[in-house]
């Protein structure tokens, strides 16, 4: 049986997922020139699309479409069928180019499980370039219940459904694709840190200023919808359109209010608090230099998660704890002990090109009726996605550890704001994951004894409990 994940980033009914690209493909094959049903060509590149709509049997919509479409103040809203942004076509032409990728990219298409009867779905790899340009012109809109999952990681989740097959491994893990979703990543991100991006943050359907998006922000920070608002919560400005957010990237980092994010036991070096909000996936013990991460039940391989440190020795033997974000939790990370920043590293694809780190390759399965593979591997990808690396030597009995933050998917980004020597207190801030899901270690050397701190007033196991930025998960000690 494939090992479950306590928290995961698409819902466990794949009906939800299929909706989801379902919807996305009728706006992209239509602004792409296609019918939303037979595929097939009805306008070419530059074409107005109101005009064009007149040669098949679909009504135009602006509102369906508008979204993808960047008009300047006064312009006139006339959207034309649109080109491949330029790093979407070089990743089309580097897989026609490529044998090995060309093949593993169609072989993928007919190993995936087949969607929900009905549904519109990517059959060929032209038209997942088409979707994941259509992606790249906007920023994620909030949906409520569980199709909120599938609009925090839209590029996932039309990816999602080849990533557990032999052939989509072999292609997300190849260096040549890696570097083109870095490419592709890069240019969404200049997007969503752009004020442009801001056209998602209003208090309409989709928005996230809308009531159903504020409750849930505030629902996943721990509060209680029905009582405590937004602004109670998180540091803005209600009086401004947009509450002070002057992009997307501001929203999904927004700050927790000191309150929210007060350190249990601020002095109390025998007690480590959680570095984010996060929910707890595992405590593991025993830790290995080299390991079978690809393997399930033997998942964590110090020597790759820490990129061959020098300090990768001090760990054998040690213990790990790991913990899963949700794309609705708060993102930034803070410092878990009290202590000194002794070295600090990025693992990326602006720091390690060759490789560069993977971002949709995931430990193969039996499931391939859940599509949330990548959350199923949590273990696993420690190990081959962008990573953050803080060593910090701690107070007391914790000595030396190491922070790791795991920036996976479209969460090509990990922000680190410390540096080496900087003196930290419980609860100062690391740095920042940026635009979706992601994942966090704590790392331990072996002299230290690792307890966890049961949560909540019914005691509730640490290991599957959601934790809020601060609050005290572990109890450590020195072995006699």
């Amino acid at each position: 049986m494939p090992e479950t994940t306590v928290c995961r980033w698409l819902p466990e009914d794949p009906a939800i997922v299929d909706a989801y690209v379902h919807e996305l493909l009728h706006t992209s094959r239509l602004i792409h020139g296609r019918d939303p049903d037979t595929r097939e060509r009805f306008a070419n590149v530059g074409e107005d699309l109101e005009t064009a709509f007149g040669k098949i049997n679909v009504s135009f919509d602006l509102s369906r479409v508008a979204h993808c479409y960047r008009f300047a103040a006064g312009e006139k809203q006339a959207p034309v069928v649109i080109e491949l942004h330029p790093v979407v076509k070089e990743f089309k032409e580097f897989i026609e180019a490529e044998g090995v990728v060309y093949a593993a990219f169609n072989k993928m298409f007919e190993q995936a499980p087949k969607p929900s009867s009905g549904q519109r779905q990517i059959t060929n790899y032209i038209e997942l370039m088409e979707a994941i340009n259509t992606n790249l012109a906007t920023a994620p809109t909030y949906r409520p219940g569980p199709s909120a999952m599938v609009a925090g990681v839209p590029f996932y989740g039309i990816i999602a459904r080849f990533c557990n097959t032999n052939a989509g491994y072999e292609a997300f893990t190849h260096p040549g694709v890696n570097q083109r979703f870095y490419r592709v990543f890069t240019t969404w991100h200049q997007y969503l840190t752009s004020s442009e991006s801001t056209n998602v943050i209003h208090d309409k359907e989709g928005g996230w200023l809308s009531t159903v998006a504020l409750n849930a922000m505030v629902q996943s920070a721990g509060g209680n919808p029905e009582k405590q608002t937004f602004d109670s919560f998180y540091v803005c400005d209600t009086s401004d359109p947009h509450y002070g957010f002057k992009s997307y990237d501001e929203l999904f980092i927004r700050e927790l209010k000191e309150i929210h994010r007060a350190v249990v036991l601020p002095d109390d070096v025998s007690i480590v608090n959680s570095a984010c909000s996060s929910t707890v996936h595992k405590l593991y013990y025993d830790l290995k230099e080299t390991d079978k991460f690809w393997i399930k039940k033997t998942p964590y391989s110090l020597s790759h998660i820490l990129a061959n440190d020098e300090r990768t020795k001090h760990f054998v033997g040690g213990t790990l704890l790991q913990a899963m974000l949700g794309s609705l939790d708060y993102h930034r990370w803070r410092s878990p002990v009290k202590g000194t920043v002794v070295k600090t590293r990025l693992i990326s694809g602006a720091t390690h090109p060759n490789p560069p780190p993977t971002y949709y390759a995931a430990c193969l399965d039996d499931d391939h009726t859940d599509l949330d593979v990548v959350s199923r591997s949590q273990d696993f990808v420690t190990a081959i996605s962008t990573r953050a690396l803080i060593f910090i030597q701690a107070d007391g009995p914790v000595g030396l550890m190491c922070f790791v933050g795991v920036g996976l998917g479209e969460v090509s980004t990990c922000n680190i704001v410390v540096k080496e020597g900087d003196k930290l207190e419980k609860g100062d801030e690391l740095g920042q994951f940026h635009f979706g899901g992601s994942t966090h270690c704590l790392i331990f050397g072996p002299g230290v004894s690792v307890s966890a701190i049961q949560q909540g007033n019914e005691n509730p196991p640490l290991v599957g409990s959601k934790v809020r930025v601060g609050k005290d998960i572990l109890r450590v000690g020195c072995f006699p």
